[in-house]
């Protein structure tokens, strides 16, 4: 039996894409999990990851965020490292609208920017359902007496 261990897994990996790759090859912008922003090549895309060039040392499985030109930071996983080079998985799929645009986008503005933290993708709680103003307990209880009596009313009215 082979030893599927060393460094054939991670061509086999390669063959096996979820989605079709559009290349790129355009200036991004990579942070990793201490949020220092570094200059990177973004070679291809497509809707489930990419494939970057220019990256620091990094490990299989880290988080990180990458600048995608007309869609912005989005979240991804490194999924194979190869010398300077790497494969990430976004942790959600782009849509085809942004997809596209990320086709036709220009490069993404380079910048001095500020360090920023990865956090995790977080799902919004739904809102409050809305609730209605209560009347008083002064207001209520004259509504209360009041369709007693209609009610008593019409009871005699009837009888």
């Amino acid at each position: 039996m082979p030893d599927m261990t060393g460094p054939y897994r991670t061509q086999l990996h390669r063959f096996y894409r979820a989605a079709r790759r559009q290349d790129v090859h355009r200036p991004s912008t990579l942070r990793a999990d201490d949020g220092v922003p570094v200059d990177v090549l973004l070679e291809d895309v497509s809707i489930t990851g990419c494939r970057i060039a220019g990256v620091p040392d990094m490990a299989r499985g880290e988080a990180i965020l990458i600048g995608l030109a007309g869609v912005g930071a989005r979240l991804a996983r490194v999924i194979w490292i190869e010398e300077s080079r790497a494969g990430c998985h976004f942790d959600a799929p782009l849509s085809a609208e942004e997809f596209a645009r990320t086709q036709q986008a220009g490069t993404v503005v380079s910048g001095a920017f500020p360090a920023r933290t990865i956090q995790p993708a977080v799902a919004k709680a739904p809102p409050a359902p809305a609730t209605e103003p209560r009347m008083s307990a002064h207001i209520r209880m004259k509504a209360i007496l009041l369709a007693t009596l209609l009610l008593a009313m019409l009871i005699l009215i009837g009888a």
